[in-house]
């Protein structure tokens, strides 16, 4: 029932659910919906027959998030089959399904990096284990390798503790190791992916034709190789639904680039961008305070609450982590 799924929202999240267009980015305040307007919107679309449940994909960045996200569509009586999951795992599950489909020996994704870090270093280096792991994630969120890690890392001004040169042959040492073994790690199953459908049209036309709904959850969180495969999921058709806050970036040390949502009219000509302003989980003098916070660290917020007073916010001061935690 269209009318129900949209019965208890506020205007602004009604606009975003509904709306015509299917190059849409959603610019959520915290408390103001953003998970129920996306699932929402999968439902609603399903309901009115503008989208295929078979054919929509639905993008996050957490599993508990993927599955807070395939509860609701359950509660909201979709019974049909809705993609939904993290990056990391839809696009796992592609690329086995491609490995059998071409009868390539299928690559072992390990969790433990510090052990193939540790495989590759000596023992007296097995201290900047750290700082090597942070180059390389930094590298990897970029879709750099280890061969262009040297030049784009003093083109960054990076500063790790070996040194660049250090950090670049301990890449190339990891890299060779991963392929001589089998293995491939998270952030290897989205450039792997990216390089298959980029090198090939045929099996980028079928995931194409398989996700022709892409809906992008926390896109403030996006990082440049994660960007780069929302884009080609996205070739040819823009049916692409974005949600999320740039004043909420939480992964920037993953390489997030929350300016996908604060240019979001430069690099997706002809969006239609819907803003939910209303807070419906916390009180105005919180709500006030975060806005306050806000304001003065230059990201000013039209963010208000629906909510009913409340008592005011309190600060207090710890006198080191013991106190704090006490």
């Amino acid at each position: 029932d269209a009318d129900a799924l949209i019965a208890d929202l506020d205007a602004d999240q009604r606009a975003a659910v509904t709306t015509e267009s299917q190059l849409v980015a959603v610019i959520a305040g915290a408390g103001s919906g953003k998970t129920r307007v996306l699932t929402r919107r999968i439902a609603y679309r399903i309901a009115t027959e503008s989208a295929d449940a078979r054919h929509t994909l639905a993008l996050t960045f957490t599993r508990e998030a993927a599955g807070e996200m395939r509860r609701r569509l359950m509660r909201l009586g979709l019974r049909e089959h809705v993609e939904a999951g993290t990056f990391h795992a839809v696009m796992l599950g592609i690329l086995k399904q491609r490995w059998a489909d071409t009868e390539r020996r299928p690559l072992t994704v390990v969790s433990d990096r510090r052990r193939l870090l540790a495989d590759t270093v000596d023992a007296a280096d097995r201290r900047s284990i750290g700082a090597y792991l942070a180059e390389i994630d930094w590298a990897s969120a970029r879709g750099v390798d280890a061969k262009a890690y040297a030049s784009a890392a003093r083109r960054a001004q990076r500063r790790p503790g070996p040194g660049i040169d250090r950090c670049a042959v301990t890449y190339e040492a990891v890299q060779t190791l991963k392929r001589r073994r089998g293995v491939i790690d998270f952030d290897d199953v989205l450039s792997h992916t990216i390089r298959d459908l980029e090198r090939d049209p045929d099996f980028a036309d079928a995931v194409r034709w398989r996700f022709r709904h892409l809906l992008v959850d926390e896109a403030q969180d996006l990082n440049p190789l994660q960007h780069r495969l929302v884009d080609l999921l996205r070739a040819g058709r823009n049916d692409l639904f974005l949600v999320g806050d740039p004043s909420q970036a939480i992964y920037g040390f993953n390489g997030a680039d929350p300016a996908l949502l604060v240019d979001v009219e430069e690099r997706f000509p002809g969006v239609e961008i819907v803003r939910l302003p209303v807070n419906h989980r916390s009180t105005p003098e919180v709500v006030a305070a975060g806005v306050h916070v806000l304001t003065v660290s230059g990201q000013p917020s039209p963010l208000t609450s629906n909510r009913g007073e409340g008592p005011a916010v309190e600060v207090v001061e710890a006198e080191d982590e013991h106190d704090e935690a006490r």
